[in-house]
Formats: structure tokens, sequence, C-alpha cells
């Protein structure tokens, strides 16, 4: 099943490469995609970055956090919680939109709570 939610948002999103639904340790819990990312490795590390971005945006007041997007050369990394210490990574191509993907990650997202809540 989640995998399946994973597949839909990939087809939803042009130029959306992978996804990867990880826990609060960053382990993966399901992912789809391009087998050529090292999903489960960059996963980990986005999730302790997403970790540190959260605990200075509370102690600043800024409030939740709804995303984050790492922009890199060979594209851009969009990472979501999902509910508790769950997270999304969704991994774009440098042509992918922006907004497209965080219309189809907020799909996704209200799908996987169901499934983790």
């Amino acid at each position: 099943m989640l995998k399946q939610v994973l597949e839909e948002l990939l087809a939803s999103v042009n130029g959306a490469r992978a996804v990867i639904f990880l826990d609060g340790d960053g382990e993966s819990i399901a992912q789809a995609g391009d087998d050529a990312v090292d999903m489960r490795l960059l996963g980990a590390w986005k999730e302790i970055h997403l970790d540190h971005i959260r605990d200075i945006a509370n102690r600043l007041g800024l409030g939740d956090i709804q995303a984050v997007l790492f922009s890199l050369d060979e594209g851009n990394e969009l990472i979501v919680p999902v509910s508790g210490e769950y997270c999304l990574l969704l991994f774009l191509s440098v042509y992918a939109h922006v907004q497209d993907a965080m219309a189809g990650v907020k799909k996704t997202v209200a799908q996987l709570k169901k499934e983790v809540e």
C-alpha cells in the first residue's frame, strides 16, 4: 500500500525521480523510483537536517516546518514532515516545478498520515 502511494506521487509530478518515506531515525519505510539515487543514505542524512531545522525554528519561535527544499546542481530534494517523526523525501530533476511537487506531496502526506496515525 505505501509503495503504491509513493508511486502515485512520482506519476503525478513531472520531473520527480524518486521518493522515500522515512521514520524518525532516518530508516526507510518505503521507497519508489530511480534506483540510481542512494535514497537510504541520503534519506537518513536529510532526516537529520530536518531535525536540526525543526529545532532551530522551534527555538526561534518560527512555528512548524512545512517543507525544506535543498537545491543542488543535479536537482532538488524536497523533504516534508508527515506525522510525528515521519517524513517524506522527494528527489526532483532540475526541470521539475517545485509548486507542482508541493501540490503532489500535500496529497501524499494526507494519505501517509492515515497509515501511521
